[in-house]
């Protein structure tokens, strides 16, 4: 579904679509971003601000004599929406950021709330390495990592980090090998 110019929800199926039919389907590997992320930064806060939400209706309910309970819920409400915004945008990433690694090329798509898009394009005879990283008992727990592809100096970043990335290990041999950069 495409709401903006931005912010085409179908992006990944379309490019992953091109990709394929113009490198064939063993040379293109997409990733996103894992349940792990979703747990830590999505799931776990929600249920946090609901709670909190829910601690603060009853505190007021209780203070105002177990009256009012309709504004109360309208004020708490107001005032915590913005966290509930800030998950909102959480959710986007989780959803709309991913790369797609075909024999010619690295593609990011990083989607920042409905109006801010990024897309770095990085040719594969620039990429030098490619790393994985894993900071964290939880990362090693549930196979869990930062892929980082790194590039020689080029009109882009330097490099482009993929954090929360389940199976890294095998995330990054799959890509030197459609790279071949084994």
């Amino acid at each position: 579904m495409k709401l903006f110019s931005n912010f085409d929800t179908n992006i990944r199926k379309k490019t992953v679509d091109i990709s394929v039919q113009q490198y064939g389907n063993g040379n293109v590997l997409c990733f996103e971003k894992s349940l792990l992320y979703w747990f830590l930064k999505i799931f776990l806060p929600l249920i946090q601000f609901t709670f909190l939400d829910i601690s603060l209706i009853r505190f007021f309910y209780y203070i105002f004599d177990y009256q009012y309970l309709i504004p109360i819920i309208l004020v708490v409400l107001i005032v915590t929406s913005p966290f509930y915004i800030y998950l909102v945008g959480r959710y986007i990433d989780y959803k709309m950021d991913f790369v797609i690694v075909t024999p010619d090329s690295l593609i990011e798509y990083n989607q920042t709330g409905l109006f801010n898009k990024k897309v770095v394009t990085i040719n594969e005879k620039s990429i030098k390495t490619i790393t994985v990283e894993r900071k964290g008992i939880l990362y090693s727990i549930f196979n869990n990592g930062n892929l980082i592809f790194l590039s020689e100096g080029d009109e882009t970043r330097g490099d482009i980090t993929f954090f929360y990335v389940h199976n890294p290990e095998e995330l990054r041999n799959q890509a030197a090998i459609i790279m071949h950069k084994d």
